[in-house]
């Protein structure tokens, strides 16, 4: 697997540009590209960002021993420079999947996954997809937790609702006197559990 991120400081650097290096990837009819056009300053694109910089840590090894699987993250004021690209992106962030020496080519929004938010599980399932690659892994990639645990005190078990706040915090709470609405919902809601 090869991994790019091209921005106007480091695109014009080396002998062999990055624009180069992509654009010789472009020209390959092998090759399965990744790209991700992203805009400075753009929300979204910051939030998307390092999703997408996450694959290069979370993919298998088998994918990345591929040299045909090309991932990219390139800034929308490079785009003029590259070649073999049907259109211009028109909204931002915009991620492609471009294979067939540019012939193919292929918008996320318009993939057949199962769901297209803009996180990690789903990138690693639209590569899976397109690169026929089955064998992508997501254990490294951390899963929204329930936060129980169990607690025994007294030969019961019951279960301890966790999330941010530490159990020391949670026993110092006063639900006669509550201080704000979290701790008044906690009180309510939450202390019985």
């Amino acid at each position: 697997m090869v991994y790019l991120e091209i921005n106007k400081k480091n695109y014009n650097k080396g002998k062999v540009t990055l624009i180069d290096k992509l654009n010789n990837h472009l020209k390959n009819k092998n090759n399965k590209l990744f790209i991700l056009f992203y805009m400075e300053g753009c929300g979204p694109c910051n939030q998307t960002r390092p999703e997408w910089n996450k694959l290069k840590n979370v993919l298998s090894n088998n994918m990345l021993s591929r040299e045909d699987i090309v991932i990219v993250s390139i800034d929308k004021d490079l785009f003029g420079k590259l070649k073999n690209i049907k259109s211009e992106p028109n909204s931002f962030p915009n991620m492609r999947f471009i294979t067939n020496a540019g012939l193919q080519d292929e918008n996320y929004e318009d993939s057949d996954i199962s769901k297209k938010d803009r996180t990690i599980d789903s990138f690693v399932e639209w590569i899976k997809l397109k690169s026929g690659e089955n064998n992508i892994t997501k254990s490294e990639v951390p899963s929204k937790q329930n936060y129980t645990k169990k607690q025994k005190s007294n030969n019961k078990t019951r279960k301890m609702y966790g999330g941010k706040w530490s159990l020391k915090y949670k026993r110092s709470i006063n639900c006669k006197r509550p201080k704000g609405f979290s701790q008044r919902q906690y009180c309510k809601y939450g202390r019985n559990k």
